[in-house]
């Protein structure tokens, strides 16, 4: 057997009594409830409750007749324990200091009737008979951070995780000209090992454009490029014989960067999108949800040129509010 658990506090006193028990001394304000997890019914809570009152008070009766401290008002200087308990008293009843060993254990005795005190006793102690404390850690662990909790949207029949300003992490509301530009040259760059052939495509488009036909001369060696040339093969009537050749200038585009956005579940992209300051727009959200039967937290997609998609389907135009 041990202590009880509400025995158990680094401002409590163990102290011996007359017979071979041990009693924990623990300041009221220490007690915590029977359940701090609420891991019981209300039925379990109510009757462990009750049980540990009663231990209680048999504690209280069995400390008042079995606690007494017999410590001479001159030897009392020179005593540990003594010293221990007037140390306990000073921080936790704050009164005036006990004298010898009768006016401790007057003190002591009061303190657990008044319910200042609350006793805890072990009935099978097997340890020393000494007044003792247990006292808390000097340092604590550091606690570990916690997670980032991750929030989800409804968005195309799945959920997809948010960014914190509440769009989804995989949309990009706004593409920079430039990004695009390095991302279709990584592209074009890479045409040769992907196997698409662009010279052809574009050989195709120049064809399409200028009414050219391909070669039939039965070598299958001239490109459709040659209808770029003379038409009867001297150099006088060629359909880009009097063009300007193009001049190249390095670094052409500008330091400027444009920004375009095909759609949006994002507010605040959407309204500076659509040329709409948020304020407006907030209140044209509202009106355009409430015609459409929507809640608030429905997220829907705004497209630039106003539609606004719920589900992957069209249901209105923002420009209509």
């Amino acid at each position: 057997m041990s202590f009880p658990e509400w025995g158990y506090s680094y401002n409590a006193l163990y102290v011996p009594l007359t017979s071979d028990w041990q009693c924990s001394l623990v300041p009221a304000r220490d007690l915590q409830d029977v359940d701090r997890g609420w891991k019981l019914s209300y039925e379990n809570r109510q009757k462990a409750r009750k049980e540990r009152e009663e231990q209680i008070e048999q504690d209280r009766r069995d400390f008042d007749r079995l606690f007494r401290v017999s410590t001479s008002r001159n030897g009392a200087p020179a005593h540990r324990d003594f010293s221990m308990y007037v140390a306990f008293i000073s921080d936790h009843l704050r009164i005036a200091r006990p004298a010898d060993g009768e006016d401790l254990t007057r003190i002591l005795r009061d303190a657990v009737r008044d319910g200042r005190l609350i006793p805890a006793i072990d009935r099978a102690w097997c340890g020393g008979r000494r007044v003792t404390r247990q006292y808390a850690p000097q340092s604590w662990p550091k606690r570990a951070p916690d997670p980032k909790p991750i929030v989800y949207g409804f968005r195309n029949g799945q959920y997809l995780p948010l960014n914190a300003d509440g769009s989804f992490v995989d949309d990009s509301p706004y593409v920079p000209v430039r990004v695009a530009a390095r991302s279709a040259a990584s592209v074009r760059g890479s045409g040769a090992s992907s196997g698409f052939d662009w010279l052809g495509a574009a050989e195709a488009a120049a064809g399409a454009l200028l009414s050219g036909a391909p070669s039939d001369d039965g070598n299958g060696g001239d490109s459709i490029l040659k209808s770029f040339c003379d038409r009867d093969g001297s150099d006088g009537g060629s359909l880009l014989g009097d063009a300007h050749p193009f001049e190249y200038v390095s670094d052409a585009m500008s330091d400027d960067v444009f920004e375009i956005a095909a759609k949006t579940n994002n507010p605040d992209y959407a309204a500076k999108m659509l040329g709409y300051d948020r304020d407006t727009f907030g209140d044209m959200i509202h009106a355009m949800k409430a015609e459409n039967q929507l809640r608030g937290d429905d997220n829907v997609l705004w497209h630039d040129n106003g539609d606004v998609y719920f589900k992957g389907i069209k249901i209105d135009n923002m420009h209509s509010y």
